[in-house]
């Protein structure tokens, strides 16, 4: 938890915001008794505005050759006018169990069960793709490589949340 921080400032403030291109930061390793996966996307918006998106995945620990069993994902899209300050967030927390339902959490910080469906798998199959790339292994944090196609999914569902309807697809706060 600790290197988050650091992680979000980095791309913040390593890259030039007004580029046309979108900068890609990963991370991986532990975090108290889980083990983090972080992927950040910065670009430029319009008209004097930027974009950051995060997908922030909490696993179980695992060995080599096994696979998680509890998976808790933070999904977070900000586009944030330079001038004003003012900004524009979307944020969708899940959390579920190989073995159980997947359950969101709502505005009022309450868990509630989400029945799954193809917004659910394609969510689910992402989070699959990240495992098989990202360095379970890591001890420290650790930057890894991200693949294309796996970016491309990435970016799909965090593009798709303000106009998501799975539930409890909430806002940030206005500033």
């Amino acid at each position: 938890m600790r290197w988050l921080p650091i992680v979000i400032l980095s791309v913040c403030f390593a890259f030039p915001v007004y580029s046309q291109e979108v900068m890609t930061k990963t991370m991986a390793g532990p975090s108290g008794d889980q083990f983090r996966i972080l992927v950040t996307f910065m670009s430029a918006g319009n008209e004097g505005s930027y974009k950051l998106q995060s997908f922030i995945l909490d696993i179980n620990r695992v060995k080599k050759n096994e696979q998680p069993t509890s998976f808790y994902l933070d999904l977070t899209t900000t586009d944030r006018n330079l001038a004003t300050g003012a900004k524009k967030q979307k944020i969708l927390v899940q959390r579920w169990k190989t073995s159980g339902d997947i359950e969101v959490k709502c505005e009022s910080g309450n868990w509630i069960k989400q029945s799954s469906g193809p917004d659910f798998d394609k969510i689910s199959e992402t989070v699959k793709a990240v495992i098989q790339i990202a360095p379970l292994d890591a001890k420290d944090p650790k930057e890894f490589e991200l693949p294309k196609d796996v970016a491309a999914k990435i970016t799909d569902l965090l593009n798709s949340l303000p106009t998501s309807k799975l539930q409890c697809v909430r806002d940030g706060d206005a500033k």
